[in-house]
């Protein structure tokens, strides 16, 4: 046998043996190939999406001007988005926890469990508000849901929150954009529930309201002093909280403070400098 082909059959048996104790490596980690797979395709899908309709102005924006007007400026491309699945409903950005997601609604709340924004098949499906919740985020308590992700992505950064090993202090505010509007929601409680809990709630009274939100400031991990007096509309963000199947959720309550208007700079017909969110 010539050393070529013996150096080229040593290369097949090393790589053989590379991808073997990598399986090994997912699996005694509590993660099997096609789970790890399928958590890539989601990874790589969301990357692009942010990508190719989030922007910020070419010049960029100081503290002073997102404080002037109250959000951070991102420039997204709604018409792209509607184009590609006219679920979507928003886009959530929560800076603190590094969250910056399309937004959908089904008509059950089963389908984007496993189904990305483009509609493939991965286990860490696509944020989704309630099926039942109005489309325009006008609810008294609008729930969105997302994947634990042991990678962090989607909603597995909450789990941060509740162990103290992130904070929202200095930033304790999310936002969802839409074509026309930016809801601004500042976060006045966080806490580990049960999704059995009476804390999956609607409600349109204003004494169901008040009840709801003491209960969520007594029990919840988080000091805020955000101002409740208003009784402005509630966006609650869910997601599962420990192993898979059980019936633990960590979920986060944002009270809108302000509907700012949202103006676009982006031109379809025109150029836009792309980056990641």
């Amino acid at each position: 046998m010539q050393e070529g082909e013996t150096g080229m059959k040593n290369k097949k048996a090393e790589n053989a043996i590379t991808a073997v104790l990598a399986a090994a490596v997912l699996l005694t980690g509590g993660m099997s190939l096609h789970s790890y797979l399928s958590e890539q395709r989601a990874k790589n899908e969301y990357d692009a999406i942010r990508q190719e309709v989030v922007a910020e102005p070419a010049a960029g924006e100081t503290q002073e001007e997102i404080a002037e007007k109250n959000y951070p400026e991102l420039q997204i491309d709604f018409a792209e988005l509607i184009r590609t699945n006219q679920d979507f409903r928003g886009w959530l950005y929560f800076p603190a926890l590094d969250i910056s997601y399309p937004v959908v609604q089904g008509e059950d709340n089963d389908y984007y469990l496993k189904h990305s924004f483009e509609g493939e098949s991965v286990n860490a499906g696509c944020i989704f508000m309630d099926c039942g919740a109005s489309a325009d985020w006008s609810d008294r308590n609008t729930f969105v849901f997302g994947h634990n992700m042991r990678d962090e992505s989607m909603f597995g950064a909450f789990k941060n929150l509740l162990k103290g090993t992130a904070s929202c202090e200095e930033n304790p505010y999310f936002y969802i954009y839409t074509e026309d509007k930016v809801y601004i929601y500042e976060i006045f409680s966080y806490y580990e529930t049960k999704s059995t809990s009476d804390r999956f709630a609607t409600f349109t009274s204003d004494a169901s309201y008040d009840d709801y939100v003491q209960w969520a400031t007594e029990h919840s991990l988080y000091a805020s002093d955000a101002d409740l007096s208003d009784r402005g509309n509630i966006v609650s963000l869910s997601t599962c909280y420990g192993s898979s199947g059980t019936k633990r959720r960590a979920l986060i309550h944002g009270v809108l403070t302000e509907t700012a208007v949202y103006l676009s700079l982006i031109h379809i017909s025109e150029p836009t400098r792309r980056v990641v969110i």
